[in-house]
This record gives C-alpha cells, sequence and structure tokens, in this order.
C-alpha cells in the first residue's frame, strides 16, 4: 500500500514570454565577445538577445557582468537584481510542477522538478523539503532527513520541515528527536496562526472584513480549537451579514468555552437578525447571567423583546444597558424611545430621542422618530422643524416631505 506523504502548498508564478525569433545566435556571439573581454559588444549582443527574449536569465546574469567590467554599476545592478527576479519566479515555477507530480505519486518527477528548482535558487527551503518529501516516500529516510535539515539551515521557521523531519526520525527510531521535531512545529505552527488572528483583528478594525475571515480562517488550520478565533471570525461574519455561519463559530466557540459571555451575547444578535427571537433572548439571558454587567446584552435581549411587541421587558432591559458601559448609548436611547413611543408615552420618548441626538447628532433615525413623537402628540411646530432638518440631508425624500407637509399644516398622523 501506498504510504501517506505530505502534501505542500505553493505560489504560482509565471514568466515573461519570448518574442518571435531565436535569441541564441546572439547570446553565443555575446559570450564570443565577452570571453574575448570586447564587454560593450557582447552588452550589445546580449541587449539582442533580451529583446527577443526577456526572460533569458544567462543573457541578463553576462550582460549584467559586461556592464560592471565597463563600470556602468547602475546598470549592472539593475541587471543581476532582474535575473535574481526571474531566477526566482523560474525556480518557484519548477517547485510548482514538482508539487504536483509529488501530489499524483510521481516521485521521481517531482525530484527532478525540485532539483531544477534549486538550479535557479539554491536557497529556496521548500524545494530541499520537497526533496526530503520524496525520499521520505520512498523509504530513504536519512536522506530525509538531511534534506530537511537543510531546508531548516535556510528557513528555520519552516514549520512543515520540522514536522516531516520529526517523522523520517520516528521511522528511524529517533523518538527523541521525533519528539523535538514536533514540539517545534507546533510552536512554529502557534507562532504563525497568533500572526494570522492578529493581522485578522487589524482587517477587521479597518473594516476589511472579508480579508479578516480569510485571516481567522487561517489562524484556525493550527488553533481549530481557540474560542477566540472562532468568535472573532463569526463577527467578521456577522458585517457581511453570513448570519448562519456566524452562528456556526459562535456555537463552536460556545462547545470549546461554554462561559463565553461575548459569544453568547453575539449568537443572540446574530439569532435576532434571522428571526430567531426565542433563541435570541436565550442567549442573551445566557450571556447576563455570566456577566451580570453586560451592557450589550441587555440591549440585545431588549431589541429581541421588543419585536416581540413586549415593550416593557424592552423599557427594562434598555434601561438596564444604559447604567454599563456599551459604547452604543444613542442606539440604545433610541430603541427605549421606540419602546415608549409604541405604549404612546410621547414625553418619555421625546426625552430619549432628544438625549440620543446630544451625543450624535447626525443620528438621523433618532430625529426622525422624534419628529414622529412631536407629531403623534400633535406638536406640529417641532415636527416640522426635525422634518425640514432631515430634508436637509436628504432633499429627495418624498415620505419625510409629505410629514412635514402634514406637520406645516397642522394635519394629524392618520
Amino acid at each position: 500500500m501506498r504510504k501517506l506523504c505530505p502534501v505542500v502548498w505553493f505560489l504560482c508564478a509565471g514568466l515573461a514570454a519570448a518574442q518571435s525569433g531565436d535569441p541564441a545566435p546572439y547570446f553565443n556571439r555575446g559570450m564570443f565577445y565577452f570571453n574575448r573581454g570586447e564587454y560593450p559588444q557582447a552588452a550589445r549582443e546580449f541587449t539582442e538577445a533580451l529583446r527577443l527574449n526577456p526572460g533569458f536569465i544567462q543573457a541578463l546574469q553576462y550582460r549584467s557582468k559586461a556592464y560592471l567590467y565597463t563600470g556602468n554599476r547602475e546598470l549592472a545592478v539593475a541587471d543581476l537584481n532582474e535575473s535574481l527576479r526571474l531566477g526566482s519566479a523560474l525556480s518557484e515555477s519548477f517547485y510548482n510542477l514538482g508539487a504536483r507530480y509529488f501530489a499524483s505519486g510521481q516521485y521521481g518527477h517531482a525530484f527532478a522538478e525540485f532539483t531544477k528548482a534549486l538550479q535557479y535558487n539554491p536557497h529556496f527551503a521548500l524545494a530541499y523539503n520537497g526533496r526530503g518529501l520524496v525520499y521520505f516516500c520512498q523509504g530513504e529516510y536519512d536522506l530525509a532527513v538531511e534534506e530537511f535539515t537543510v531546508a531548516l539551515r535556510l528557513n528555520p521557521s519552516l514549520a512543515e520541515a520540522f514536522h516531516n523531519r520529526g517523522a523520517a526520525y520516528s521511522r528511524r527510531g529517533n523518538h527523541e528527536r521525533a519528539r523535538w521535531d514536533y514540539n517545534e512545529a507546533l510552536r512554529l505552527k502557534r507562532i504563525a496562526a497568533e500572526a494570522a488572528f492578529e493581522r485578522g483583528n487589524a482587517y477587521f478594525y479597518d473594516g476589511l472584513y472579508d480579508h479578516a475571515i480569510s485571516a481567522y480562517t487561517h489562524a484556525l488550520t493550527a488553533r481549530d480549537h481557540d474560542p477566540r478565533v472562532l468568535h472573532n471570525r463569526g463577527v467578521a461574519y456577522m458585517r457581511v451579514k453570513a448570519y448562519d455561519r456566524a452562528i456556526a463559530d459562535f456555537t463552536g466557540a460556545l462547545e470549546i468555552q461554554p462561559d463565553y459571555a461575548e459569544a453568547w451575547s453575539n449568537r443572540a444578535f446574530a439569532y435576532r437578525f434571522i428571526g430567531d427571537l426565542d433563541r435570541a433572548i436565550y442567549d442573551s439571558s445566557r450571556a447576563i447571567a455570566l456577566n451580570p454587567a453586560y451592557g450589550l446584552a441587555f440591549f440585545n435581549r431588549g431589541a429581541a423583546y421588543a419585536l416581540r411587541g413586549n415593550h416593557d421587558y424592552a423599557i427594562q432591559d434598555y434601561t438596564a444597558a444604559l447604567r454599563f458601559p456599551t459604547g452604543q448609548d444613542s442606539a440604545v436611547l433610541n430603541n427605549r424611545g421606540n419602546a415608549y413611543l409604541a405604549r404612546r408615552e410621547y414625553g418619555r420618548a421625546i426625552a430619549d430621542y432628544t438625549e440620543a441626538l446630544r451625543l450624535a447628532p447626525r443620528f438621523t433615525d433618532a430625529r426622525f422618530n422624534r419628529a414622529l413623537a412631536y407629531h403623534y402628540q400633535r406638536d406640529y411646530g417641532r415636527a416640522a422643524a426635525d422634518y425640514a432638518e432631515l430634508l436637509k440631508s436628504a432633499p429627495d425624500d418624498s415620505d419625510v416631505f409629505l410629514l412635514w407637509e402634514r406637520a406645516a399644516s397642522g394635519i394629524p398622523i392618520p
């Protein structure tokens, strides 16, 4: 039975396509002049070769030397850098092909391509790791260890090489060294996962939620039992309105850490958005039981009660939310004002909307709601003033314009 071997992920890279014509004669003439020390003529021939094939690495390398020998250091450095760039890209192309051969079990072809990659980039650690995998799958564990060791000398942070060398040591019966390599692989993976987690947080705070989700997903490849990562990805999913996925992540976080109050509260938020109000209320209550000073949980539960038409309970929860820091006092006040409005307690509603506008003067929902409250109270002058203020920022809003006309004419809301 064929042994199971690790699969290495890779990046694909492309090279510039050659133009029509054969660059070889120009390159050969360039080498003739170069070997005779006639460097300006050599540079001209190499330039012609590169015109026909801009990816001709050897022509770049020798033109770089010709420029250097004629004192044109700036052009020499430019050619050298370009040859290194193309060599790296070509090396990656051979590596990618080798990885495909390896995945299909064609180990001889894979080894040949990894070796070609090293000809263009002798410091390509992944190519040594690839050759080590070939040796491993062929049962050549000593040779595999040598290749993995070279890979680690070039890139001491290559967790895959530590893991693979640990497997090779284990097959050789050297379990102490295998344990050390496995532990180092795990340590490096944890570091990479933590970096991916923090990168996800940075993307999230910049509003790049798709990038944040990608970073959190990468972190989970090494830390699939980290409730913080699952929770934060769930919050990012909510920002892109993928509520089912958000609920799945919050649920995963809670299975790992049942006392995670933020996960209970945010799952409640997601349930509320998909209309599952009973679960939203239950989850918010669990969050409050874990943290009685959790203002956002009171806010979430109040919003769910309001959607069910239970405005008394909603007002109680909004009032509790205002006793604790939420960073959303204006939204809480607006929602409590809506609950008072539903109970026709217009004075209390107006007081809440007014305080919300003091905290957030451009809060158009609160201004519109206050205008409605004034209108229901038949305070037509104040209602018209609020409608007029809204029309300054949205002059084409026909609904607000019709309400303004009614208020300005002293006509109540039907």
